[in-house]
């Protein structure tokens, strides 16, 4: 009997201390998956201090063209709703509504959020709470929609530790973020609302300092105002105001009216929005209104996109990653005086066409990728090896034939263009050459034009990318339509062929550029097959030479010596490209002054007060190359980086990367380089010009 007991003591002694050392908790659930939607559960600090106030977050991603619904879904719809579950001397507030935005589906008018929305909540720990650690739970309910809709809920749950002093979680600068976009709460004396008889609306935005270019009113119930009535932004003389059709149901309201108004800043394109609740003034007729026209504001702005981007044509001309290619060009120009004028004519109209047509295609593939989800660039093309390798061996065929080695067309003069088939060929594929490989490149004008043409829509787009290709076709097409331009050449002659040779030599460099570009993408192994396999080009193309300027006897032999080579290089070149997708990328070497590029680093820098610089780069890009070693990398750059305190990124765009594509974006470009300044003390950021010299760089410092 007294053995039972002392076991029965045990037993109970030993349950008794694992609660006081292990105390029961919750099994953390703070992140949920549904159908087309994942949840998060975030907390700003964690610890909390006892009786202290922060905020807590449900962080909703949504998969592409999926939505969710605000606290007035609109036509259709059910708003997202959360519950909490608290222990004792906890408390959460209502949920805070970030400005929604609106969705149309056939004759229906929704609001809410897609992609990704965090709705924060006020969070206290009363004083009375003892240290500790606590379950804390959240049930979401929410209707998820696209050409149907799910209904769905999860219980979201975390243990929140409570002590003497709270410790700042890695998501508190994102929820602070977040609470500092929220609606404001708009000054008494704003936004006076008028409604007049014939069942007009009207918020006077005279208050506003800035420089309004859109306003959009969300009602925060229904049958105040009628969704699918267009809003009208104005002018009525004594400032601006936004108008709208009220809805039938409003005379039941008693003249509320109570809403969020979403303004956009003409200047910095700045999104901002007010929360307002107002008792609407009655008129019998609202004075006459000047619409502001986002139609002809837009095409404003097109019109400024497609002069930009004409002048970045142009300068195009002069890029360094365009100069190698100048030669097949320079080609064409010789012996213009043994062509007739039609010929000259129809062969210059070809090279423009090329360059045109080239540019709309290269655009055309961009935007179709675009809208299929994926995060691409200008530029793109060269973030894929496959196409890296093709220009390889293209251009690696070109220079030989510039060398000599073998002729291309029934004569010498094949490559220049004066054989009259292979001319007009040739013509129309120099310009589509040129283009491939100057579309990497983004001069001065250039950037701002590609990054506005693409967020605006597809016409918009092709429009800028044909402006592109004729500022670029330009220069050449004025130069060959002048034939005194061209007085300084001598006439046709044996200096021909050597200046042909010679001009071989920047489209060899134009190769070790390329295979140095395949090697940041890939490793030194591929690279090394790469060299293999143009040997064996080399080869081939030397025995075609010998057999076409028949100084060998035994041709059967040198035609099997050209079909083995031909073979080996082949093999190897589908030997490598079936290697790219199992080969480790290699990352553009940095030094200690560059740091890998991070947004989350980049934003925690920016909350701590920090100057940062940020260099979006890549391989392929010859002009961020140039400006690195002639600006970024000299030694009085990097002293006035450190004398400043600047911390310095470098974000390699080499092979695709959605995160910096993104980040791209947010400055109104789409391809590099792209140099950006964040002073200290989160004033806003500063984008330079393409083009770098030490003096944009040292005048950072006076901002």
């Amino acid at each position: 009997m007294r053995s039972k007991i002392f076991i029965f003591v045990v037993v109970w002694l030993a349950v008794i201390i694992v609660s006081v050392l292990f105390p029961a908790h919750a099994a953390d659930r703070s992140r949920v998956s549904g159908q087309h939607i994942n949840l998060d559960l975030i907390t700003q600090y964690k610890p909390v201090e006892i009786g202290q106030s922060s905020y807590l977050g449900i962080r909703i991603s949504l998969e592409e063209d999926w939505h969710i619904y605000w606290k007035n879904p609109g036509d259709t719809g059910l708003p997202t709703q959360v519950e909490w579950f608290l222990p004792e001397g906890f408390t959460v507030g209502p949920t805070l509504w970030p400005s929604p935005s609106q969705f149309k589906l056939d004759n229906f008018v929704n609001f809410g959020y897609d992609q990704t929305v965090i709705f924060p909540f006020r969070f206290s720990v009363s004083g009375d709470v003892v240290p500790g650690i606590y379950p804390l739970s959240a049930k979401v309910s929410w209707l998820i929609c696209k050409d149907l809709c799910i209904p769905g809920d999860a219980v979201l749950s975390t243990d929140i530790e409570v002590d003497a002093s709270g410790v700042m979680t890695a998501q508190a600068s994102t929820i602070d973020r977040v609470i500092h976009t929220l609606p404001k709460q708009a000054a008494d004396d704003w936004f006076e609302v008028t409604v007049s008889e014939d069942q007009q609306w009207s918020i006077d935005l005279s208050r506003l300092e800035k420089a309004i270019v859109s306003a959009e009113f969300f009602p925060a119930f229904p049958g105040l105002i009628e969704y699918q009535a267009t809003q009208m932004l104005g002018d009525i003389g004594s400032g601006l105001v936004l108008r709208g059709q009220l809805s039938m149901d409003y005379a039941k309201l008693k003249n509320s009216f109570e809403g969020t108004l979403v303004l956009t800043d003409k200047m910095s394109e700045d999104v901002f929005s007010f929360d307002i609740r107002r008792t609407a003034r009655p008129m019998s007729t609202l004075e006459p209104l000047s619409v502001i026209s986002k139609e002809r504001e837009a095409l404003s702005n097109l019109w400024l996109a497609i002069g930009f981007a004409l002048i970045g044509g142009v300068i195009l001309n002069f890029m360094p990653c365009v100069l190698p290619v100048i030669a097949i060009k320079l080609m064409s120009l010789i012996g213009l005086d043994e062509r007739s004028r039609a010929q000259h004519y129809q062969e210059t109209g070809l090279f423009a066409l090329g360059v045109i047509l080239t540019f709309c295609l290269i655009g055309a593939i961009l935007l179709a990728l675009r809208s299929l989800g994926e995060q691409v660039g200008w530029g793109f093309q060269l973030q894929d090896p496959v196409t890296v390798l093709v220009l390889i061996v293209l251009f690696f065929m070109l220079a030989l034939n510039m060398s000599g080695l073998f002729e291309v067309g029934t004569s010498l003069q094949g490559v220049g263009g004066t054989a009259k088939n292979f001319g007009r060929l040739s013509s129309f594929f120099s310009g589509v050459l040129v283009t491939v490989i100057a579309t990497p490149c983004t001069a001065p004008f250039m950037g701002a034009a590609i990054g506005f043409s693409i967020a605006q829509g597809a016409t918009e787009s092709m429009l800028t990318f044909m402006a592109l290709g004729i500022g670029m076709a330009a220069p050449f097409v004025l130069i060959s339509l002048r034939p005194s331009l061209l007085a300084w050449l001598p006439k046709p002659g044996e200096w021909m062929n050597t200046l042909k040779n010679l001009l071989s030599v920047p489209l060899y460099l134009t190769v070790i550029w390329l295979i140095w570009v395949l090697g940041q993408q890939t490793n030194i192994h591929l690279v090394s097959k790469v060299l293999f396999v143009l040997v064996f080009i080399a080869l081939c193309g030397w025995a075609i030479g010998k057999v076409q300027y028949r100084k060998i006897i035994r041709l059967a032999t040198w035609r099997i010596l050209i079909v083995i080579s031909l073979l080996i290089a082949i093999v190897g070149l589908s030997n490598i490209v079936s290697s790219f997708g199992r080969v480790t990328s290699q990352q553009m070497i940095t030094n200690g002054t560059w740091l890998p590029w991070s947004s989350s680093q980049v934003s925690e820098d920016r909350k701590m007060g920090r100057a940062v610089f940020v260099d979006y780069t890549a391989a392929w890009c010859i002009t961020c190359q140039v400006n690195k070693k002639l600006v970024l990398n000299d030694p009085a750059v990097i002293a006035a980086f450190e004398k400043n305190n600047v911390i310095t990124y470098r974000a390699d765009w080499t092979s695709r990367d959605a995160e910096i594509t993104n980040s791209l974006s947010t400055f109104g470009r789409s391809g590099v380089p792209v140099y950006v300044y964040y002073p200290p003390n989160q004033k806003p950021p500063l984008v330079l010009s393409e083009i770098l010299n030490d003096e944009d760089i040292f005048e950072l410092f006076e901002y």
